[in-house]
């Protein structure tokens, strides 16, 4: 199927960036990265405009690839190109440093973003759990992130919550991790575990399942 598209690509008349960032898209989709980059500065060199989804999508790669130096320097063409105000670009650019470790990049991206939505939280959680090593700073970051999330209405989303639990867990803060969980609305597999994985890591797993077990929790 994704050769079928290259061979209809190339054999395109003419192209538009839409047609150039469809590829990308679907290199990406189907584990070809590196093509996607490497379409990517095609891309560029034939001088078509990107839009936000053409950058999702080379961001998106780069952060498979944990290609640090070509997400960099996308990152300064997303800036070149005026995009950098772009909620989707600026979460794939959080999603892109976290994913390559370079989480105070990351966080520079996401305290400059000028609006937020569900999946820029998430991945700015993202990038605070990495960061996280059981101390003082790390836990007041987190504190931050979750009066800014529970303010703005995005602390119901559960991927939110979730990250916020697993960055609870890291610092050693349990109390507050199965408050947290205890008042979610809606729990999925991945809040359990990252409330068991918490406990577990301090040899407090059996005190989290009989806590559980007395509120008739599930």
């Amino acid at each position: 199927m994704v050769e079928e598209s290259k061979r209809l690509f190339h054999g395109l008349k003419e192209r538009d960036s839409i047609s150039w960032t469809t590829m990308i898209s679907g290199l990406m989709q189907n584990g070809m990265e590196r093509e996607a980059v490497d379409m990517f500065r095609e891309m560029i060199l034939a001088r078509f405009t990107m839009d936000q989804f053409t950058f999702g999508s080379v961001l998106t790669a780069c952060g498979s690839l944990l290609a640090l130096g070509k997400g960099k320097q996308i990152h300064a063409y997303v800036i070149r190109t005026d995009h950098k105000d772009n909620v989707f670009v600026g979460s794939a650019l959080v999603d892109m440093y976290s994913k390559c470790k370079s989480v105070k990049s990351g966080e520079t991206v996401f305290e400059r973003m000028t609006q937020k939505n569900v999946v820029s939280w998430t991945v700015g959680l993202q990038c605070c759990v990495i960061s996280s090593c059981a101390n003082l700073s790390s836990l007041e970051e987190g504190a931050q992130f979750y009066y800014r999330a529970l303010v703005s209405g995005l602390i119901s989303f559960i991927t939110v919550s979730n990250a916020l639990i697993t960055l609870y867990g890291k610092c050693g803060s349990m109390e507050d991790s199965y408050q947290l969980f205890v008042e979610m609305n809606t729990r999925d597999e991945v809040s359990w575990t990252a409330l068991l994985t918490g406990y577990a890591q301090f040899g407090k797993a059996n005190e989290m399942i009989e806590r559980m077990l007395a509120i008739g929790l599930q």
